[in-house]
């Protein structure tokens, strides 16, 4: 997705250049991506719940490409979030960043919830290593991302305590609903999850749509796991909202792991539900 995000991202940028000149647009922008894809916003922005998320929260900058379920929750459900949101963004990076840290300091005394939307790109990360060795790969990657969903709740409440004492929050993670493999990509070049990349680069599986649904099973296995052993993390099932086991339906889908707008307003309409008991907020 990083050719796609560049390019629009310029298209913008140029786009204002001719339309006007004026630096207030170029500084409004940057303050805004800072804000929204970093949490480093221009003092504390009070907000009750916070989020932190890869691109099924934010494909693009902000931008308004697909209805994700950040703006899903924000029009349609009133949410209010502080949150660091960025396609591409790995739960590695959230953890190295103290992004966490930012969004509760934006977040100010009064939040009580953060949403986590991460670990696809961990596991999307490097497909190549995979070849021959999937079983191994696999395993230690899960494990990384285990110990750094835990580190990042266990430091994030340590944190939130010490600076605005108050209960921990509650960090509710989602898992991810079935890739569609056999879709075709948005854009050349950004095929993460297609079977057409898994030709590719020579990662050879009997069958896409049984890998991919496998390694999802398991990653919701994973959360599951991480919510039994940390009090403060709840886990939310998405599976099945666009179809079901082994692929979501094409009409439900972008591309090979994205929803389109359709399947983000069925996957959000689902989530909401699921922690309205929590948030008290949006139905």
């Amino acid at each position: 997705m990083k050719i796609f995000k560049n390019s629009i991202l310029l298209g913008m940028l140029l786009c204002l250049t001719h339309c006007d000149t004026k630096k207030d647009y170029f500084d409004d922008i940057g303050a805004n991506l800072l804000c929204t894809t970093y949490a480093i916003c221009n003092g504390e922005t009070p907000a009750k719940t916070g989020i932190i998320g890869d691109s099924w929260t934010d494909i693009l900058l902000g931008f308004p490409f697909v209805e994700t379920l950040r703006p899903q929750l924000e029009n349609r459900y009133h949410y209010k979030f502080v949150g660091a949101t960025l396609g591409g963004k790995t739960l590695q990076q959230v953890v190295s960043q103290g992004l966490q840290f930012q969004v509760i300091d934006q977040g100010g005394a009064d939040m009580k919830v953060v949403i986590l939307s991460l670990g696809g790109n961990d596991i999307q990360a490097n497909l190549s290593q995979y070849i021959g060795n999937i079983d191994a790969v696999q395993a230690q990657r899960f494990a990384t991302i285990k110990a750094n969903l835990k580190q990042m709740i266990i430091t994030g409440n340590a944190y939130k305590i010490a600076r605005f004492g108050g209960p921990p929050l509650k960090w509710i993670i989602h898992g991810y609903d079935y890739p569609n493999p056999y879709m075709p990509s948005v854009i050349a070049g950004s095929e993460e999850g297609c079977k057409s990349k898994f030709d590719r680069i020579g990662l050879i599986v009997p069958d896409a749509a049984v890998f991919t649904s496998t390694q999802v099973d398991a990653f919701n296995n994973l959360l599951l796991e991480i919510t039994r052993e940390e009090p403060s993390s709840i886990y939310v099932d998405l599976r099945s909202t666009l179809g079901g086991k082994p692929l979501s339906r094409a009409e439900f889908m972008l591309d090979c792991i994205h929803a389109n707008n359709l399947g983000y307003t069925l996957l959000a309409d689902k989530f909401a539900r699921f922690i309205y008991p929590i948030t008290n907020q949006g139905l």
